[in-house]
């Protein structure tokens, strides 16, 4: 099967209408990088503006008191001894027979508290109303003598949305005698936590909360959230009843007292965050127990929105969120609000988590948006094109060997690989700059560049590859084999010139070219080929792919030993069509495997006979190295030759120089078919990178010369040294030598005289169908 004609490594497919890369690299931007950026900034800004409205309007704060209650239960200890409960309770109801104690009784526990040595007694309770028995007075002058150590609820006057509160105070007989303290507090939605003042204005003037007078607290005045972690069921109780039959002594010395109703049919009972009531008290007693320490410090919403800030900002330089530093961030987060509340330092996190859920949320979406999610390099669809579009060429870099650069092909090498190409690529004129986005699909790498002429894409493209190949430091040595294309077609649609420099790139790979410039031209090439592909996909479903064979002839006896098969297909239109094209539209459109098939079927199938006639008879088929790198092959090979019975010492694979034998899937394919006893020849041999040095490791038994070197031998003595050389050094290795292109009886000779083995060429024979070649051995006929 014949392959495209092959252009020497210099070659440029080219064609009208370029001007100058300089300009745009000196400007150093990139529209896709600069757009991407944007709308990192634009996600960042959007999710600190929700996190920071969401606080403003206090829309976390069930979240933030569930979480708050949840790390003092972490802290949970038990409370001081030091302020002591007299509670109201049912079995004190039972005991007096009345919905609650009277004033004389109240009276009467005050002396006994105060005579087990209580410093201080506070009632949580305002006696708004006189007394029906007439007992405010008796009641009033045991205030007085112990004035300014008992202390009276009272309440401000407040309104909540449709609830109104006139507020509370002693009735004036009692208020002349005690002191007065402010039972307000405010409960958050759903009971998850609790706020008290230090002080109240009630009448107009500043009164000191009941948890305030219990710690005895004089410090900084403000709002506060008594500290959870205190378990109230720690907190010392005395019922009322024991105190007022005396039957608790010693057990008030040194304490502050706090009398209150803790009975069933009280209304003051309000939830624990974490589930359960309690009577209020035990919230002003935990509160005064916080106040000892100090007024807590409230830092509120704003240092947490801060580290989601810093934690945005370094996201949003990334392509790719972190992982690690967004859990990083969100595990401290509730870690130093946890040891910040030993300190009694508030901070709300909820708002910065939020921030940070829907920047990080954002952030990923758009990456995977633009990135690929193996190698996390920018992917084709995320270019965008410039503004000055007009002025713009798009350059797809195919990495041929980008597999076999790396020991193991993970994503996470390839990333690497493909950035360290990509920083060569950048350090150089034509690759610009690090602003300039480059997307990689598969194993191209895509950007853009303002018009290059013919003479400046020659000078930038040579400079770059030479630098790729010649094995640069930064890839560690290695070799890197590319193919530069550039679409010219500014009048396209951006995503379609992106396809088109992209398919330029690869089938200039194939042809083992440096450069190709998919222009005008190039299109119109590439139309008749999309045109051609449906006849050849319908001459392949009609098996009318014909073959013809080329002999091969034994210099020093003349005798017909072989043959190589060629392409032969008659367009129902164009007629007999040029089988270097028809095989490139194979290669480019994924044909060339089922075309491989059918043409091994019918060389094997027509050349059964020959190998029948003649057990010496060879038959070559040429193998691209597309189809070398399926393992499919030696399936087919071992099905069609077991079909047709041919066997496999009868049967040469060829595959050109330039197919990459050492990729390691590839070796295991060639093994193989080695194993099968099919012979493997290199084709166009001296054309590639192989040199006669390393010769001995090419894994073939058979070296075909390439007709270059053959057709010149006459007028170039570099290239009769070349195929000397390579006769000798073959024979040295046991291998044939085949001389391709023998056109004339002077250049047989010559080649007969250098023990050439096998020659073909049209001195011979062009290709000829299988009958004529048959007569030709059966005749014994060989052009001389």
């Amino acid at each position: 099967m014949n392959r495209s004609p092959t252009k020497s490594a210099n070659d440029t497919e080219c064609g009208p209408g370029h001007s100058s890369l300089l300009r745009f690299f000196k400007r150093r931007h990139s529209h896709t990088s600069k757009s991407v950026a944007q709308r990192r900034r634009k996600i960042v800004l959007v999710a600190l503006t929700i996190g920071i409205v969401t606080a403003l309007i206090e829309f976390p704060m069930p979240a933030e008191d569930a979480f708050r209650a949840a790390r003092s239960e972490l802290r949970s200890h038990e409370a001081d001894r030091d302020i002591v409960v007299v509670a109201v309770d049912d079995r004190t109801l039972n005991t007096i027979h009345a919905s609650e104690p009277s004033r004389e009784q109240d009276a009467l526990v005050v002396d006994r508290l105060f005579a087990e040595g209580a410093t201080r007694v506070v009632f949580d309770r305002a006696y708004a109303d006189p007394d029906k028995n007439g007992h405010d007075e008796a009641f009033a002058r045991t205030l007085a003598r112990h004035r300014g150590r008992v202390w009276l609820g009272s309440s401000p006057v407040a309104a909540n949305g449709l609830q109104q509160h006139a507020g509370l105070l002693p009735v004036p007989e009692l208020r002349d005698s005690a002191e007065i303290a402010s039972m307000m507090g405010q409960g958050a939605p759903f009971g998850l936590s609790v706020r008290f003042p230090t002080s109240t204005v009630v009448d107009g003037r500043p009164v000191p909360s009941i948890s305030a007078v219990l710690a005895d607290y004089a410090g900084r005045q403000g709002w506060y959230r008594p500290d959870f972690a205190i378990d109230p069921a720690t907190i010392p109780t005395i019922s009322y009843t024991d105190v007022l039959a005396n039957a608790v002594p010693d057990r008030f010395a040194g304490r502050t007292i706090v009398i209150a109703p803790t009975h069933l049919e009280s209304t003051d009972f309000h939830n624990l965050p974490l589930g359960g009531k309690i009577p209020g008290v035990y919230f002003h007693v935990m509160g005064a127990q916080t106040l000892k320490s100090g007024l807590p410090v409230d830092l509120g919403w704003i240092p947490a929105l801060l580290l989601a800030t810093a934690l945005l900002a370094y996201q949003a330089r990334r392509r790719r969120p972190a992982p690690a530093a967004t859990w990083t961030a969100l595990a401290f987060l509730p870690a130093s609000a946890l040891a910040l509340d030993t300190l009694q330092i508030n901070i709300d996190i909820m708002p910065a988590a939020i921030a940070i859920g829907i920047g990080i949320v954002r952030l990923n979406l758009l990456a995977a948006r633009y990135y690929s999610r193996t190698t996390n390099l920018l992917l084709r669809e995320a270019l965008e094109p410039a503004a000055e579009n007009a002025q713009m060429d798009v350059y797809a870099l195919k990495i041929a060997n980008v597999d076999d650069l790396t020991r193991v092909a993970t994503p996470h090498e390839q990333a690497e690989l493909v950035e360290r190409i990509i920083k060569i690529l950048q350090s150089t004129p034509i690759g610009g700059a690090p602003e300039v986005a480059v997307a990689f699909e598969r194993d191209t790498l895509i950007w853009q560049a303002p018009r290059l002429t013919a003479e400046e894409l020659e000078e930038n493209s040579q400079g770059l590859i030479a630098l790729l190949r010649s094995g640069h430091p930064l890839m560690g040595g290695k070799r890197v084999d590319v193919t530069l294309a550039v679409d010219t077609n500014r009048t396209l649609p951006f995503q379609t010139r992106v396809h088109n420099a992209m398919q330029a790139a690869e089938i200039g790979s194939r042809k083992r070219l440096r450069t190709v410039v998919a222009d005008t031209q190039w299109l119109d090439v590439r139309e008749r080929r999309l045109s051609l592909l449906d006849d050849l996909d319908a001459a392949i479903a009609d098996k009318t792919i014909a073959v013809g064979y080329q002999p091969k002839v034994d210099l020093l006896s003349g005798r017909v030993v072989g043959a190589e098969t060629l392409l032969r297909w008659r367009h129902p239109v164009l007629g007999l069509m040029d089988a270097a094209e028809i095989v490139a539209i194979a290669e480019e459109h994924d044909r060339i495997d089922e075309l491989t098939v059918q043409i091994i079927d019918r060389a094997l199938r027509e050349c059964k006979s020959l190998v029948m006639g003649d057990p010496a008879f060879r038959l070559a088929i040429n193998l691209s190295p597309q189809t070398l790198s399926n393992v499919m092959i030696l399936y087919h090979l071992a099905r069609l030759r077991s079909h047709h019975g041919f066997p496999g010492k009868n049967l040469i694979i060829e595959v050109t120089e330039s197919a990459p034998l050492d990729n390691r899937d590839i070796k295991e394919i060639v093994r193989g078919i080695r194993k099968e006893g099919i012979t493997l020849s290199i084709d166009d041999f001296g054309t590639g990178h192989s040199t006669l040095t390393n010769l001995d490791q090419i894994p073939s038994s058979e070296i075909k010369i390439d007709r270059r070197f053959v057709i010149n031998m006459a007028t170039s003595e570099e290239s009769a040294a070349v195929v000397q050389g390579t006769i000798a050094m073959a024979h040295t290795l046991g291998k044939t030598v085949v001389a391709e292109g023998v056109e004339d009886d002077l250049t047989a000779e010559r080649l007969r005289r250098m023990g050439c083995d096998l020659a073909q060429g049209f001195l011979y024979s062009p290709a000829v169908p299988v009958v004529e070649l048959l007569d030709m051995i059966t005749e014994d006929r060989v052009a001389a």
